[in-house]
């Protein structure tokens, strides 16, 4: 039986990130799973519009189904490097389900943040990584409108129960934002913050939004406040941990 592995990212049209994080996390499920053919996925339409122009073309879900379906692969295992479950998540799932005639099995991994255990793995991770190098950690996720989005509500409260009140969760586009945190930060305080990003890729978001020096950015923001800001621009693909996670994510969809 000839056995697929379709790796699915949002995508960044920014050629470091791609190699530092999709291109990582591809290369871990190939030295993971040996028996399977690694294939590769986007799911941001805007992004992958801008690689079109460019000559670059990157199969959606539903075009790389087709094509490994067309090359005789009877097992497809999906594994999103999605953040949490949302809107793009459950588009994954759909088109996933609307291919399941075309194969002998098809399944698809959990997000990252699917478990109490994977954020419990995950707020250990950040604490140790920054370990020494900031008074606390701000984390930068992207925010959806989707009901999921309260999991990253759920990761900063696992956190401090897990004693880590130096570690802080704010999204860009939802809520916790980072005008929610800012009051945390002073009542604690703390003066030299760390801020990284909660995303996959170290794209626009963490390089404009996160870290650029508009007056919109969060390093600005926290600056004018008062705060030394550090900034970590590193997406979570790029941490041998975190690929981790995934390649466990994808161990577990397997097992099933």
């Amino acid at each position: 039986m000839k056995k697929a592995i379709l790796a699915v990212s949002y995508g960044t049209t920014i050629p470091d990130a791609l190699r530092a994080s999709v291109e990582a996390v591809e290369n871990e499920f190939r030295n993971c799973f040996p028996g399977y053919t690694v294939f590769r996925a986007f799911t941001g339409r805007r992004t992958m519009e801008i690689l079109e122009q460019k000559q670059m073309h990157v199969d959606s879900v539903e075009e790389a189904l087709k094509k490994i379906a067309a090359e005789g692969f009877e097992e497809v295992i999906l594994q999103p490097t999605h953040i949490i479950g949302g809107s793009e998540y459950e588009s994954i799932r759909s088109t996933a389900e609307a291919y399941k005639n075309r194969f002998s099995v098809v399944k698809i991994g959990a997000p990252l943040l699917h478990s109490r255990e994977d954020m419990e793995t995950l707020c250990h991770f950040f604490a140790g990584a920054f370990s020494g190098i900031a008074e606390a950690v701000v984390l930068m996720g992207h925010g959806s409108g989707h009901e999921a989005n309260r999991l990253y509500t759920e990761f900063g409260e696992i956190c401090r129960a897990l004693g880590g009140d130096r570690l802080f969760v704010a999204t860009l586009e939802a809520k916790p934002d980072i005008g929610d945190v800012i009051p945390e930060l002073k009542e604690r305080g703390y003066r030299k913050i760390l801020i990284t990003p909660l995303l996959f890729v170290a794209g626009t978001h963490a390089c404009k939004d996160m870290a650029g020096d508009g007056k919109d950015s969060w390093k600005s923001r926290l600056e004018k406040e008062g705060f030394s800001v550090t900034a970590v621009v590193k997406g979570l693909g790029e941490y041998p941990e975190i690929r981790a996670l995934y390649a466990g994510h994808l161990a577990a969809a397997l097992s099933v």
